[in-house]
């Protein structure tokens, strides 16, 4: 160890030695304490919200399908006969509707 780490040494131990910790002042944790609080509450309240959320996505989810399986045959017969035109508006329908689903998930993550 040449001479500059010494010095090092013994500045960082007397600083060590000097350091007296503070608690916070009480008013800094009560701040703090209901900034928690509100956080907790206002998980509490929008918990009803995100299960309602994935329940309405879990339902449209079902339907989707259930009119897949049963129209399936139809929309076949629809393509093979009048061709894939006849789909536009189905396309579009679908496009603009996932893209308002992008849209609010978008919105929602900002805004957390």
């Amino acid at each position: 160890m040449n001479n500059e780490d010494l010095q090092l040494d013994s500045l960082i131990k007397q600083m060590a030695v000097g350091h007296q910790p503070e608690l916070p002042s009480p008013g800094l944790i009560w701040w703090r304490a209901q900034i928690v609080r509100k956080q907790a509450e206002k998980e509490r309240v929008e918990r009803p919200l995100a299960i309602m959320r994935l329940f309405a996505a879990l339902v449209c989810v079902v339907v989707v399908a259930a009119l897949w399986i049963l129209q399936g045959r139809a929309m076949w017969s629809a393509v093979n006969s009048s061709g894939l035109i006849s789909l536009l508006p189905l396309a579009f329908g679908i496009a603009g509707a996932a893209a308002i689903a992008l849209a609010l998930l978008w919105r929602k993550s900002a805004r957390a």
